[in-house]
């Protein structure tokens, strides 16, 4: 079984990666803890399915269980959903060495994270991720947190602002069994594929390769394959992580894509997962780097060639004005002290961070994304 261990300055953990290893989950978290509870955070569409292999396991080890469930809407992960778990947290008699299991997706793990690490000033976390992009994204580098509303525009309508509201809280263990992958949906699937992409464009050329040229059986979820691909994707956001737990300055290259696919994710209109925006985010940061010459023709055509024979999007489904995009980005979190950090990819295999990209090179961005010149 592949144990990644992930070690930072103030903490260290393993990630756990094997087919069929979901049913191991209560022996796994009783070698972290000897304490008598646990409070389970499950996604409300597993609770069935994984959440009863997960509860039966963590019942075999002698944890008294107490359970909570959430639904993976973007529209609910908010403050307000947090605080209904705070109030199931104190019904719960939870205190500080009671460890907290998120088992979903991206979203259950973000929100049962932001709660665990707010509660009681801080509760241990386990994260078992069901989908492909918390596996080799979310569920990895302790980022969690919730959206929160933007400023209102003239008809008093306002959009959610993507993870505002956060904190960094690491994780005691991360369980990861690709066996639950073959129940997502294949749109779901898909979505996870984007991240692996950015993963391979930063830092392993290699990767990317290996993605094109194994699509088919990707797309098929061939476990075995699988377990390769989330142990390659999953060990570069690692050794960005321990080299900048916070995001100070290197880990920031795992944004990139993400600044122009924060402004898209939310619009109703468009309907894109977070994965999707993610691959058209990716498109756009190409064109901006093939604008400034740190990305060839070439290598911008790989990467959309990768992305398509993935079976993901690389333009907006229809048009969005850019006036709106670039306000958006404006609100997003890489922002700092007024000015709009971008990655760009610098080649294949490597990014680079650009702060004073301009308001013509971002607008190049949306415009091949966009499928016109519209804005």
């Amino acid at each position: 079984m592949p144990t990644l261990p992930v070690n930072l300055p103030h903490h260290e953990y393993s990630i756990h990666l094997k087919p069929g290893i979901l049913p191991r989950v209560g022996e796994i978290v009783r070698d972290l803890t000897a304490h008598p509870g646990a409070f389970l955070i499950t996604d409300d569409n597993i609770t069935e399915s994984h959440g009863a292999v997960v509860s039966k396991s963590l019942n075999n080890a002698q944890f008294s269980l107490s359970q909570a469930q959430l639904t993976a809407d973007e529209a609910l992960k908010t403050l307000s959903t947090v605080s209904d778990l705070y109030g199931q947290m104190l019904e719960a008699r939870l205190d500080r060495n009671c460890p907290v299991i998120a088992l979903g997706g991206g979203l259950v793990g973000d929100v049962a994270g932001f709660a665990a690490a707010t509660f009681l000033r801080g509760l241990p976390l386990i994260q078992i991720p069901t989908t492909l992009l918390a596996m080799v994204d979310a569920s990895v580098g302790g980022k969690t947190g919730v959206n929160f509303p933007l400023p209102q525009d003239e008809s008093g309508y306002s959009e959610l602002g993507k993870n505002l509201v956060g904190s960094f809280w690491q994780p005691r263990a991360v369980i990861m069994d690709p066996e639950v992958l073959r129940t997502l949906s294949p749109r779901d699937f898909r979505c996870g594929l984007a991240e692996c992409v950015k993963h391979a464009i930063i830092a392993d050329r290699d990767l990317l390769k290996f993605l094109t040229d194994n699509s088919r059986v990707i797309l098929d979820c061939d476990a075995e394959c699988l377990t390769t691909l989330i142990e390659r994707s999953v060990s570069i956001k690692i050794n960005l992580v321990q080299q900048d737990e916070r995001e100070a300055g290197i880990r920031a290259l795992l944004n990139l894509g993400h600044t122009f696919a924060h402004a898209i994710e939310p619009i109703k209109q468009l309907d894109l997962r977070h994965g999707e925006a993610v691959a058209i985010g990716l498109c756009a940061a190409a064109a901006c780097a093939l604008n400034v010459g740190s990305l060839t023709q070439d290598e911008a055509i790989e990467i959309h060639n990768a992305l398509k024979l993935l079976e993901l999007p690389t333009k907006l489904p229809q048009p969005v004005d850019h006036g709106q995009l670039l306000l958006a980005m404006g609100f997003d979190k890489k922002v700092s002290d007024g000015q709009l950090r971008i990655i760009l990819p610098d080649g294949l295999g490597a990014a680079r961070i650009v702060n004073d990209l301009s308001l013509e090179e971002i607008k190049s961005g949306w415009a091949a994304v966009s499928g016109d010149d519209h804005g």
